[in-house]
């Protein structure tokens, strides 16, 4: 190479498709389709990676929260390859900066055939120490969003990354941005709704789902005591939130229209003072707010 890094730009996946058969492509897809536990998919990527590349060291750099991490690292031991879950800085100890930059910048895949002769990176301390020689940077991309890198090396050879073997790997890089993406998600959505079950049973307010028709769909362990009813009454009888009602409360209760009204206006139901009758008959006074899940739907949550 003279003067610049061999690359491929990440755009042009379609152009490589003769360099693998049909069979690649399922068994790629169907390794990552589905799965959705991160570290599970992660380890998966990591192995198919080394599999398909011939490398000995493989590096998941991700982004996230506006800065690059190590998330896992591949290393070949003998015909076995270990896969370490990391959480850890981008360090110039761990892969050549230079060519992790210029990787991020143009986001254009970066293929070193020799890297520890390359004009470009020959310098970078990385490629210096570790007399570098086949080095190959992918950056992984999803609808225009940059994921992170997939960083592959083998020094006991140069040349290793042949073109077959890119065309799989990018494949490979195309499958993981979608994959990590939507496994990072999942485990969002999974961690906000457990800290919404958290709050719904912590126990400091007594909190149910409802239905505009009266149904209550879900309670919470404080909401029961305070009418007096254990979880497996509530699940026999299916109470409802008006007949719970005492009769002289009832009128200030917001019909369905009104209700919609307010929700179209200010997307809550203000707090409002009421009552509930408790299971012996007796009335515990309340102090009542709700939110529909979505607007438009007739279904919420009230505290």
């Amino acid at each position: 190479m003279a003067g610049k890094p061999a690359r491929l730009k990440t755009s042009t996946i379609g152009a490589q498709v003769e360099h693998f058969d049909l069979a690649t492509v399922i068994t790629v897809s169907q390794a990552v389709a589905g799965e959705i536990v991160l570290e599970k998919l992660i380890d998966t990527l990591m192995r198919m990676a080394m599999a398909q590349a011939g490398a000995e060291r493989a590096l998941l750099i991700l982004a996230r929260d506006a800065e690059l991490r190590i998330t896992a690292e591949a290393i070949t031991h003998g015909d076995t390859v270990a896969v370490h879950l990391h959480d850890d800085k981008v360090t110039t100890a761990m892969v050549p900066e230079a060519v992790l930059h210029y990787a991020l910048h143009t986001r254009e895949s970066v293929i070193l055939n020799d890297a520890a002769t390359d004009p470009v990176f020959a310098t970078d301390s990385y490629i210096r120490q570790r007399r570098a020689q086949s080095i190959l940077c992918l950056p992984l991309i999803n609808q225009g969003k940059l994921i992170g890198v997939f960083y592959l090396e083998n020094n006991l050879a140069p040349r290793v990354f042949t073109p077959a073997r890119i065309s799989v790997l990018r494949l490979v890089a195309s499958q993981a941005a979608i994959a990590l993406e939507n496994a990072r998600l999942y485990r969002d959505l999974a961690t906000r709704e457990a800290k919404i079950r958290r709050l719904f049973d912590a126990n400091i307010i007594g909190i149910f789902t409802w239905e505009f028709g009266g149904r209550i769909l879900e309670a919470n362990d404080a909401f029961l005591r305070m009418v007096g009813y254990d979880r497996q009454e509530f699940v026999a009888s299916g109470l409802n939130w008006r007949d719970l009602t005492p009769p002289e409360w009832r009128p200030r209760i917001r019909t369905p229209r009104e209700l919609d009204e307010q929700l179209k206006t200010t997307s809550v139901i203000q707090p409002f003072e009421k009552a509930y009758f408790r299971k012996d008959g007796s009335q515990m006074p309340a102090l009542l707010g709700a939110a529909p899940f979505e607007q438009g739907q007739d279904q919420g949550v009230a505290f």
